[in-house]
């Protein structure tokens, strides 16, 4: 009996399977490097790298927002591409502290694209792809900022009582954090 739980947690009792699922994964991935290469290329705000050369399925992201109250901040992402992918997505922490509605002190991340299960629209399907990811990722420091389903309740009441107060912890963060 297939049971896909297990393998997403990485239990196989079929390497046959595993193996194809690896094949096919590294497949996706090379045209989708290719396209994200092509779309990032002169982007001031992201950059992707790969700390293993030839290893598509382990990624780092540096995003350094050029607006907004994360202007001057450099954040670091770790993104690993699980053996199921596309059929679930990519499993992504933030490893830069930050003070973020959706970014907890830990580096999870709440983002409706990186959800297996979602209740909305937005959640991951196997249509989306990788570009999609970066560029969620990056829309978390302008425009997705979601205050009303937070991840971090305590930055999400700050900004709703105190925007500016909200805004100096942030300042503090970026100064202490996310500068290197």
């Amino acid at each position: 009996m297939i049971n896909l739980q297990k393998r997403i947690k990485g239990v196989d009792e079929n390497k046959k399977y595993m193996d194809t699922r690896i094949c096919i994964r590294e497949k996706l991935l090379t045209e989708e490097v290719k396209d994200l290469e092509r779309t990032l290329m002169g982007d001031k705000v992201c950059r992707l790298t790969f700390p293993s050369p030839g290893v598509l399925h382990e990624m780092h992201l540096t995003i350094t927002p050029n607006d907004g109250f994360y202007k001057g901040g450099i954040y670091h992402f770790d993104i690993k591409v699980p053996a199921e992918y596309n059929n679930v997505p990519p499993v992504v922490k933030c490893l830069t502290r930050v003070w973020h509605p959706n970014i907890n002190e830990d580096g999870a991340i709440c983002l409706s694209l990186l959800r297996e299960n979602s209740l909305d629209a937005f959640g991951w399907r196997p249509t989306r792809n990788m570009t999609e990811v970066v560029h969620g990722l990056a829309s978390l420091f302008t425009d997705l900022m979601d205050f009303d389903d937070p991840l971090n309740q305590q930055a999400a009441e700050q900004y709703q009582q105190n925007r500016n107060n909200f805004e100096s912890k942030v300042r503090d963060y970026i100064y202490k954090y996310a500068r290197q």
